[in-house]
């Protein structure tokens, strides 16, 4: 005998008082306002009440399903989804088994990284780094960390690079893609340049595989993936000595020309000064003279140093960089400092300090020069690797497990949700037709 719940044991009860409700819908909705519910409910119940045989069928009729679904309970819930437990089980097994099938036939992709150091600003003694107060020049072009970082994500991502390695690997080909524009926007989604948290440089690269692939393309993805990120690092490397070299070039030849210049100009003091001494027979000034000649030979030096350096700055930064301005207003404050200078300077004492300024300069471009002819040669490594790309063991993605219970977990889901509100469809069609 069919074990009823509590509330299909009360319509049971109402019916085997009011038997007419199985026939009269006036009746039955005046009954089930009575009891608490709607008359919809009412005839639901009845409905399986006639499906398990307990009350006989009725000859009434309707012009629509009914899909109202209230007072439905867990046990309820779980009769009916027992009642389908063979094809639950049967859907879930075959969706599971399938899940397995297309988690090893899924693409498969493997991952290579390699670690930069992130570059270090040089202070070093170098093209625009020695000496000290007034010839110290050092960090006056050099970029930050973070700039020089910027920088080279700057060149992997640029299109040089990119299409060398297109053209390396023969990636066209590999993407099956008929130009290299489509082959670089496919090398762009497959490789990824961030800055880490500890301000190290991660470059990565992932290669899949295609659907029903074997061991040996699964090795070509490996290594490709490897080979393609170290030939990124090694790229970066040649192309940043490579504008390194440009820069360092532009700079040697503007402090070329300003130290021929200054040879030139030392010269012509010199000779000035000798022809004054040999015409007036005099090589001595007034002592009065020697602390005005001093203050304006200093401060003239400072001038003729900040401008040299000024030039230097213009070379490569705009006008309105910070460093270009702040040297601009040392040069107006000097000027104005050169102004207040007594005009009791003979016309000696002004040769004198000439020939000091040319040779004080003379002295700073030739060692400038000279460091900067080292650096325009300069071939060292401009990136320093922590970690080189290795072939990579493992793939990266997908994940069989995850594969295998999403597909485990959704038709257990849906199958069951189909099978219920089959059933309740089946059970309201039979009531209606009844």
């Amino acid at each position: 005998m069919i074990k009823l719940t509590p509330h299909e044991q009360k319509i049971l009860d109402l019916v085997k008082k009011n038997p007419e409700i199985i026939h009269n819908p006036e009746k039955r909705k005046e009954i089930a306002n009575q009891e608490g519910f709607t008359e919809k409910t009412l005839r639901n119940r009845m409905g399986d009440l006639k499906k398990y045989g307990v009350l006989p069928g009725s000859e009434e009729s309707g012009s629509s399903i009914n899909t109202d679904f209230d007072d439905i309970d867990l046990f309820r819930i779980g009769q009916i989804l027992w009642s389908s437990k063979f094809e639950i089980i049967r859907n879930v097994f075959i969706v599971s088994i399938l899940s397995v099938v297309l988690a090893f036939m899924l693409p498969k992709t493997y991952r290579s990284s390699a670690i930069i150091m992130p570059p270090v600003s040089s202070n070093e003694r170098g093209i625009f780094g020695s000496g000290s107060g007034m010839f110290a020049l050092e960090s006056l072009l050099s970029p930050t960390s973070s700039s020089d970082a910027n920088t080279f994500l700057a060149i992997l991502k640029s299109h040089t690079i990119m299409q060398s390695v297109i053209e390396k690997f023969n990636l066209m080909e590999f993407y099956n893609v008929e130009n290299s524009e489509k082959a670089q926007q496919s090398l762009e989604n497959d490789t990824n340049f961030e800055i880490d948290e500890e301000g190290t440089i991660r470059v990565e690269t992932y290669v899949k595989t295609g659907w029903f692939h074997s061991d040996e393309d699964e090795e070509i993805c490996k290594v490709l993936s490897r080979d393609i990120t170290n030939y990124f690092v090694a790229k970066l490397d040649i192309v940043n000595k490579r504008l390194k070299s440009e820069k360092a070039m532009q700079h040697r030849m503007f402090i070329e020309n300003r130290y021929n210049q200054n040879i030139i100009d030392l010269a012509i003091s010199e000779e000035k000064l000798k022809t004054y001494q040999e015409i007036n027979k005099t090589v001595a000034i007034p002592k009065e003279s020697n602390a005005s000649i001093s203050v304006s030979s200093e401060i003239l030096s400072r001038i003729t140093i900040q401008k040299v350096r000024l030039g230097m700055l213009e070379n490569t930064l705009a006008e309105t960089h910070p460093e270009v301005q702040i040297l601009k207003s040392e040069i107006s404050e000097l000027e104005k400092e050169l102004s207040n200078v007594p005009d009791l300077v003979l016309k000696l004492g002004r040769l004198m300090r000439d020939v000091e300024v040319q040779n004080i300069l003379y002295t700073f471009l030739t060692q400038q020069y000279e460091e900067a002819k080292i650096q325009e040669a300069k071939d060292t490594p401009t990136v320093q690797v922590l970690d080189y790309a290795v072939l990579p063991q493992l793939k990266y993605k997908p994940s069989r497990a995850r594969v295998c219970i999403i597909g485990f977990v959704l038709s257990t889901v849906f199958s069951m949700y189909f099978y219920y509100f089959r059933k309740r469809w089946q059970l309201s069609a039979r009531t209606i037709n009844n």
